[in-house]
């Protein structure tokens, strides 16, 4: 059976912070997950934009390409202001950052089993 996990972590301390980047993998789901969470976000900041050039598209065909035009610019430049590499790779920092702590918490308590209980005098 395993043992409740307990932060052992102050709020303030950023200890963690120093271990190596070379110690966190990013698997490749978790890559995938943010993209795809920079791509919803991104999309919900423009749903006006998405919505006004859906609601041109409708009941066309070729046409879209000219009629609507300057509505699907405007979703366009939305989406590339809002999924850009650098919002990428801040999302994979934090959650590199949040690894990091993880494996810091775990070497604490790790750290704390191995000293055993302290007797009370």
């Amino acid at each position: 059976m395993s043992k409740p996990h307990i932060s052992t972590l102050d709020p303030e301390d950023k200890k963690y912070l120093e271990i190596p980047d070379s110690e966190v993998v990013l698997p490749a789901a978790v890559d995938s997950y943010l993209r795809q969470k920079l791509k919803d976000q991104s999309l919900k900041e423009c749903s006006s934009h998405v919505a006004a050039f859906a609601d041109c598209s409708k009941d066309k065909y070729i046409s879209v390409v000219w009629e609507c035009r300057e509505l699907q610019q405007l979703m366009k430049n939305c989406l590339v202001e809002y999924t850009t590499s650098e919002r990428l790779i801040g999302m994979k920092r934090e959650w590199v950052d949040a690894s990091k702590k993880r494996i810091y918490e775990k070497r604490l308590q790790k750290e704390l089993e191995s000293k055993g209980p302290t007797p009370n005098n």
